[in-house]
């Protein structure tokens, strides 16, 4: 078998067996070719904390709703569809702005983030598998942090309570990255913090907007089955260079 490869990220090809073709009075190479079949060191991994490693998309896309109702006051229908890629201050302004709640950014983070702790202890899980795949990286000298707009505190919270935490080298957030998830500083940040070489660095998450960011920063990107992203499958398919339906594809 030769072993040659041409590899440009999305396919590989292989030159699996040649022969003598009696008819043609020569050798043949046959190619086949593999999608996704992407061979790459890895050495560092940055991971998305809602809805890739945590079964929690639903329960932070509520909480901005859960919020304003505890405020005695309606919230819209999409609300939490417009503010998912928010950070929080951005999130505490548009509250402020858009229900004209009377008092300060600060006090309206704190009770945001003060609902958002109950339902994180009282309901989160983590998906299936993610322990093992983190113990896997831990084993083959992988750095790890976390990316997200969660609150570092209840982030550091959450991680410690389902046992995980110390897998993550770095929480890194939003807030402090100066941008949202669709934009690629926070990425950037993460990766800069983790020092490992970028082409060896790579991205979970499961929305579409920090799919985006993450390819605008210039990450290979492994994106991860969520059910509330079921609208944008397609896209993430399309823009990720590898998509999986659970973590068991990566152990």
């Amino acid at each position: 078998m030769i072993a040659t490869v041409v590899d440009n990220l999305k396919a590989r090809w292989y030159f699996n067996y040649k022969h003598f073709d009696h008819n043609s009075n020569c050798f043949v190479i046959y190619l086949f070719k593999y999608t996704e079949a992407v061979i790459m060191k890895i050495s560092g991994a940055i991971f998305d904390l809602d809805g890739t490693l945590l079964d929690s998309t639903e329960m932070w896309r509520g909480a901005a709703s859960r919020y304003i109702t505890s405020l005695r006051k309606n919230p819209e229908p999409d609300l939490g569809e417009k503010t998912k890629a928010m950070t929080l201050p951005a999130l505490c302004k548009y509250l402020k702005e858009e229900y004209r709640i009377a008092t300060t950014e600060e006090k309206i983070a704190k009770g945001f983030n003060t609902i958002l702790r109950e339902d994180y202890l009282e309901s989160v899980d983590i998906k299936e598998y993610v322990p093992i795949l983190l113990e896997k990286f831990k084993q083959k000298g992988i750095s790890m942090c976390i990316t997200t707009s969660t609150d570092k505190a209840i982030a550091d919270e959450i991680l410690t309570r389902l046992g995980i935490r110390d897998y993550f080298t770095y929480i890194v957030t939003c807030e402090e990255s100066g941008g949202d998830k669709e934009g690629p500083e926070v990425f950037i940040n993460a990766h800069n913090m983790l020092g490992t070489p970028k082409e060896e660095t790579v991205v979970l998450e499961d929305g579409i907007l920090a799919i985006r960011g993450a390819k605008e920063a210039g990450f290979y990107v492994i994106a991860v089955y969520d059910g509330g992203e079921k609208e944008s499958e397609a896209e993430i398919k399309s823009l990720a260079d590898r998509y999986i339906e659970s973590f068991k594809e990566l152990l």
